[in-house]
């Protein structure tokens, strides 16, 4: 199953050896991805680092920004935590973009109760939200799951929340991408502070079963040039090429774009949907 993560993080502490088991370990680091929008709040994340990566990521300081590309997204059901594991990281500076998407492929792991707000709600303005689990196998008859939830309003064009409302159930196969975003707010009987984090999808294919299929054939929408000599994409140049030749003029580092990092989390007051 897909299971990639690409973000922009900011480290919160130094990183550390911690040991996954008797004869492993890990390097890991609490790093904190930038809000989504103003009414969210950071998203905490702890992020490991193994193998010939480690030595690099040691020499990395608290408050060092990294862009942290294809890396595994995790779920403990039991701490309710998120984490990101492997991939490959690069320091950054604040003109680099910043980056939050989720790619996940898997299954559903239950039915949309349209009468539990929990799972679907229309609100005064006609605005939907959706919420449903993925479950991502992790090898060994195992599963991690995770929640997300689509919204769309009156006017959009792609209805998200609709169609995971009325095509989505227990078993149903699909790929989705998202951005993790993290809700805050005050617990009303404790005032404690209180965040969730789930995903907040924009994309999705959802995978239709052979008996919803079979009677409608899926023709062919392409057509192919007749000549036998096509003319070759990019002058004939390939992507081994162009990394060589970006190597070269940059030192072997990341193109600097503009963007920027968000500010100190705002809070909402009240408990999300």
């Amino acid at each position: 199953m897909m299971n990639c993560a690409f973000v922009c993080a900011s480290l919160a502490e130094t990183p550390r050896e911690v040991y996954t088991s008797v004869t492993s370990s890990s390097y890991c680091a609490e790093v904190i991805l930038p809000r989504v929008s103003q009414n969210k709040s950071e998203t905490r994340i702890k992020y490991h680092v193994y193998g010939k990566a480690a030595e690099k990521f040691l020499r990395l300081k608290q408050h060092s920004l990294i862009y942290i590309h294809g890396a595994t997204l995790r779920f403990d059901v039991q701490t309710k935590t998120h984490s990101l594991h492997g991939g490959t990281f690069t320091e950054v500076t604040q003109s680099f973009p910043i980056f939050n998407d989720v790619i996940l492929a898997g299954r559903c792991i239950k039915d949309i109760d349209k009468e539990d707000p929990r799972a679907f709600k229309t609100t005064a303005d006609g605005t939907m939200i959706c919420s449903q689990t993925l479950g991502v196998s992790t090898g060994r008859n195992q599963s991690d799951l995770f929640n997300f939830y689509a919204i769309n309003n009156v006017n959009d064009r792609l209805n998200l929340a609709e169609l995971i409302c009325n095509m989505t159930k227990k078993g149903t196969e699909m790929t989705l991408r998202g951005r993790l975003v993290t809700d805050a707010w005050n617990d009303k009987q404790t005032n404690e502070r209180r965040t969730a984090t789930k995903i907040q999808i924009n994309k999705v294919n959802i995978v239709r079963t052979r008996d919803e299929s079979k009677d409608k054939p899926v023709g062919s929408q392409t057509t192919v040039a007749a000549e036998e000599n096509v003319a070759s994409l990019w002058g004939g140049k390939t992507v081994e090429d162009s990394q060589d030749a970006w190597n070269e003029a940059s030192g072997g580092g990341l193109p600097e774009l503009p963007g920027q990092y968000s500010t100190a989390p705002v809070f909402v007051a009240e408990e999300p949907f």
